[in-house]
């Protein structure tokens, strides 16, 4: 597992590069998301979260350096995405990608871009 302040770099890597992308050509954001940043939380261990959140809507992604042990959404070369949502209950946490599919993907696909550019070098 990663050290402490390796997710602290990471949390502020992506919540840099994230507001500058947010909203533009790299990350169009037609649904009207407002960008909350990157920080850290703590699940099961200590992750960067990036939070988006709309109308009393959330949308969260975990961005984690890669564990072929973990589920992922999709993965980066060096990078595991997960999403949640703070407002669908954890049983339900499937219908998040019928939701908000649009917003998931791009997310997934800026990663990728942001991890290919030596973005994520932390």
């Amino acid at each position: 597992m990663p050290e402490p302040d390796v997710m602290q770099r990471l949390a502020d890597a992506l919540s840099a590069s994230f507001a500058r992308d947010f909203g533009g050509p790299a990350f169009p954001n037609p649904e009207g998301w407002q960008n909350k940043g990157a920080r850290l939380r703590t699940f099961r261990r200590t992750v960067p979260v990036v939070e988006l959140e709309m109308e009393g809507r959330t949308l969260s992604f975990i961005v984690t350096p890669t564990d072929p042990a973990e589920p992922a959404y999709r993965r980066s070369s060096r990078y595991d995405i997960v999403y949640f949502s703070e407002d669908v209950p954890d049983k339900e946490q499937s219908r998040i990608y019928a939701r908000d599919r649009a917003t998931i993907d791009r997310f997934a696909a800026w990663v990728k871009a942001w991890d290919q550019a030596g973005g994520g070098s932390v």
